[in-house]
């Protein structure tokens, strides 16, 4: 029975869990980004077409706790299992599931018919930009419970012209709830998705690459590198806090668009 005759419904695999929205083809798996859940991606799959699974790594939402944190290639294996098991073809990365996704590629880099990636973070080097002391520092107010923090956090990667909106912060402060339930989420060590980023250039899947500006965490040069480095892919450029908050609805239909010309 194929993808196309069968319903695929909510489930876990491997310690993940997975979340279901539409049916028929194509199937396509969408990754999140750290300190994340498969509710973080829910607004890039609205208008996706076909069956959008979205997963939660492990040591993220109702997915299996982690001991010792995480890396790529755990990260790799949660993406790999979950697409094997629905018979993804197509894949939606976001923020840290584009390392995930990287990861893959490097090894397999026919396994999609069709790639995204969203707000990439690295590539083939450590940031040495500041991002890595901020997820460390919000990593620390997780874990000790403080909510203020946690919230104050967030809301510094939503532009500054709509902090004041009424509700912005009731959104972040229940986030911040959220993701101080468990612990959080930590790299085993000193790690990058590629050692030579010359891999990609064997990927042929046609690929879309979003990023917006001034976001520290997820520059948009980095997106440029990313777009450039894929012999097919094409780059998206929005504006600060585009993806989430400014231009969620171009975001939306050019994701939607690329995942329908299949």
């Amino acid at each position: 029975m194929t993808a196309a005759q069968q319903e695929i419904e909510d489930g876990r695999v491997g310690g993940v869990e997975y979340t279901v929205l539409g049916e028929g083809l194509p199937v396509t798996v969408f990754a999140h980004g750290l300190g994340g859940t498969s509710s973080e991606t829910r607004p890039l799959a609205l208008k996706a077409p076909g069956t959008k699974v979205l997963l939660s790594f492990r040591g993220h939402g109702d997915s299996d706790a982690l001991v010792d944190g995480w890396d790529y290639d755990l990260l790799a294996e949660d993406l790999r299992t979950v697409a094997d098991h629905v018979g993804a073809t197509g894949c939606v990365a976001l923020s840290l599931g584009c390392g995930a996704l990287l990861r893959i590629l490097r090894d397999t880099p026919e396994r999609f018919e069709r790639l995204a990636f969203i707000m990439p973070a690295a590539l083939d080097a450590d940031r040495a930009d500041g991002a890595t002391a901020r997820l460390r520092s919000l990593g620390a107010a997780i874990d000790r419970g403080d909510v203020e923090a946690v919230t104050a956090s967030l809301m510094s990667e939503v532009p500054t012209a709509l902090r004041d909106r009424r509700a912005i912060p009731l959104l972040l402060t229940r986030r911040a709830e959220a993701l101080v339930r468990r612990p959080a989420p930590v790299p085993r060590g000193s790690d990058s998705p590629l050692e030579d980023r010359a891999v990609l250039t064997g990927v042929r899947a046609p690929t879309l690459v979003i990023g917006q500006a001034e976001d520290l965490l997820h520059p948009l040069e980095l997106a440029r590198e990313l777009a450039a480095l894929l012999p097919c892919a094409q780059l998206l450029a929005l504006p600060e806090g585009g993806v989430f908050w400014t231009a969620t609805a171009e975001a939306q239909t050019a994701l939607a668009d690329h995942l329908e010309s299949t």
